[in-house]
């Protein structure tokens, strides 16, 4: 007999665990349907063991410049299996933590895949064959890396970003096809343990969504550490040899016939591909387009009682949307189940998602870039600050990178911010809350920031757009 719950989230990772919880502590009797650990990608083998994996080589970094702290210390290398072994003992205990919170919440966890015999019944035909049939079903069944044609993943010379994270030593060279967050991040990680890194980009820059001069001042940072980066470059004829890959460049800067190069390793990072296959949703209605589900501005598909959120349905494919997501549809649904806490429902604002990427020195950004805000009509005025003249920033002996914010003249509101520097992807927070608040730069640059911290500098961003900046 099948077992019966008003909502049935399929998915258990950041979007998925969270929409659960939401639902839950709005009254609904819920299940989550999870194949794996729970915790999804982000968790297991995304956001939180990669941030783990950086704090290492960061640290490893911050060793090697000992002396200009006047410390002499005789020798320091990478243990790196230690460094694996402990990127996944983080990740263990976060997905614990999420274990515990669906106990806490008394939402009933099934293990398996499931698959829609109709629009309110699902199997899991991998693992207890039961029926679970529900009011309303959540889609949070994420993405999975994209594979480059001819690069079939194999875990030894071919990497996905999974892959990447529990290798047992660090090759030699690597080739990483795709320059956004994730290539940054590995390129980050894998320089630091010693790799020969080249980056290979289709696009004129990396960080291909970031503001240009964020974007090229990271490209300087990685120069510097001899980390090779080859813009506007295509990626051709991929062959696997017996003692690594070798792939065919051509574009900017490279003879008209390409140049073959070979690597011991090639990590692929173009972007993913929607896990909705095998789950049957077009035999019920639900309608796909190139994979990802289309929802409405309540993610809702077309299918009245099933939502979807998360890299299920599409970009931005960050954790912390996933989540946002997952409490919208949770509410969205407690709305249409008659309302009973009164929830007025607010569609999500994409203009306001942060976005961050944890290379050294980080980036940051949030709402309009300044061209962007220029082609909508707008007057605009921009406010810059160097962490150079920030006096935290000098202590630290982190200096690179500045403070951008981009305004409307007229009123002063901040419509985006733009950050590379030393520890902005937690600066940025402020920003985005005076951002939801409609503050000015005015406003910004009048509000007391304590002395001397990082965050002075977007303050001193706010006043140098006024003409008023102190420390510049």
């Amino acid at each position: 007999m099948a077992e019966n719950y008003d909502l049935t989230v399929i998915g258990g990772g950041p979007g998925g665990y969270v929409a659960a919880i939401r639902a839950a502590q709005l009254g609904l009797n819920v299940c989550l349907v999870e194949k794996e650990k729970l915790g999804g990608v982000c968790l297991n083998w995304g956001c939180i063991p990669t941030k783990a994996l950086l704090e290492s080589a960061h640290l490893l970094e911050s060793i090697r410049k000992s002396e200009t702290f006047g410390l002499k210390v005789e020798k320091v290398s990478p243990d790196f299996p230690n460094i694996i072994k402990r990127s996944r003992g983080v990740a263990d205990t976060m997905s614990n933590g999420v274990e515990f919170l669906m106990k806490k919440n008394k939402i009933s966890v099934k293990k398996g895949s499931a698959v829609f015999k109709d629009k309110n019944t699902i199997w899991l035909p991998d693992t207890s064959k039961e029926e679970i049939q529900s009011e309303y079903f959540i889609i949070a069944t994420g993405a999975r890396p994209k594979e480059f044609p001819g690069l079939p993943f194999d875990g030894d010379k071919v990497l996905s970003s999974k892959h990447a994270m529990i290798q047992d030593s660090p090759p030699k060279t690597l080739a990483i096809i795709g320059a956004g967050a994730i290539g940054i991040e590995f390129a980050d990680f894998y320089s630091s343990m010693g790799t020969k890194v080249t980056i290979v980009e289709m696009q004129d820059k990396i960080l291909p969504l970031e503001d240009p001069e964020i974007s090229n001042l990271l490209n300087r940072s990685f120069i510097k550490r001899e980390i090779q980066i080859l813009t506007s470059v295509g990626v051709s004829e991929p062959k696997l040899e017996s003692d690594g890959v070798s792939i065919l460049l051509k574009g900017e800067g490279i003879a008209p016939e390409g140049e073959r190069k070979k690597f011991d390793k090639v990590l692929v990072a173009i972007g993913v591909t929607p896990n909705t296959e095998d789950i049957h949703l077009e035999e019920i209605g639900v309608f796909l387009q190139k994979g990802f589900i289309k929802v409405d501005t309540k993610f809702r598909s077309k299918v009245p009682n099933i939502y979807a959120i998360g890299d299920c349905i599409g970009a931005p494919l960050l954790a912390h949307v996933a989540s946002t997501e997952g409490v919208k549809a949770a509410e969205a649904i407690s709305i249409q189940n008659k309302n009973p806490h009164g929830l007025v429902y607010e569609p999500l604002d994409y203009l306001k998602i942060p976005a961050c990427t944890y290379c050294h020195p980080e980036v940051a950004s949030v709402g309009l870039k300044e061209e962007e805000a220029k082609k909508s009509g707008i007057d605009v005025v921009v406010g810059k600050f160097p962490f150079r003249a920030n006096g935290r920033a000098q202590a630290l002996g982190e200096v690179e990178g500045m403070v951008k914010l981009v305004a409307d003249r007229k009123t002063g509101e901040v419509l985006g911010a733009h950050l590379i520097g030393p520890n902005v992807t937690e600066i940025l927070g402020e920003i985005n809350l005076g951002m939801g608040s409609e503050l000015t730069l005015k406003e910004i640059a009048g509000r007391i920031h304590a002395h001397p911290t990082l965050s002075e500098s977007v303050m001193e961003a706010a006043g140098q757009a006024l003409g008023e900046a102190i420390n510049i």
